[in-house]
């Protein structure tokens, strides 16, 4: 279905009560927790040609909606897995699952403190990790040194 045309497109649902029952189904498949990408009616880039060229029979609302409420399938497995009310719930194949479906990684510790605002960020707080006593010597040394090497270029 991926090598359909525009003009082949249009003629799979030409009405608009046709278009609207497609996105019914196909809100009720996301909904569902399933993917773009097993919707038996119609591959992604015929379902991206219609929510372009037909917004008012496939609301981006609509389709918004469907496909936070798929998620929440998936999210509520989890929740109902992390309880121990899932018989033989595999955390790790969930995890996998959600990573490739709702995009999410795992963070560093700065990352999910908050702190810094991001990865960005995160170098900053290396400011602030406890220092061993030879690098606080060193410190201190770098310091006195440089303290008496501008006395000497002064003369003093």
């Amino acid at each position: 279905m991926s090598d359909m045309t525009d003009e082949e497109r249009v003629l799979k649902w030409p009405t608009a009560e046709m278009r609207r029952r497609v996105c019914e189904a196909f809100c009720g498949h996301l909904a569902s927790g399933f993917s773009i990408e097993s919707f038996p009616d119609a591959d992604r880039k015929t379902i991206r040609y219609y929510a372009e060229q037909f917004p008012e029979d496939f609301p981006p609302e609509k389709l918004d909606e469907a496909a936070r409420r798929g998620l929440l399938e998936w999210e509520k497995i989890g929740k109902e897995g992390a309880r121990g009310d899932l018989a033989k719930f595999n955390a790790s194949a969930w995890s996998f699952n959600m990573k490739n479906r709702a995009g999410w990684r795992d963070r560093s510790e700065v990352e999910a403190w908050g702190i810094w605002g991001g990865p960005d960020e995160a170098g900053q707080i290396d400011k602030f990790k406890p220092r061993s006593s030879e690098e606080i010597a060193l410190g201190v040394m770098a310091l006195l040194t440089e303290k008496d090497s501008r006395r000497d270029d002064n003369g003093a």
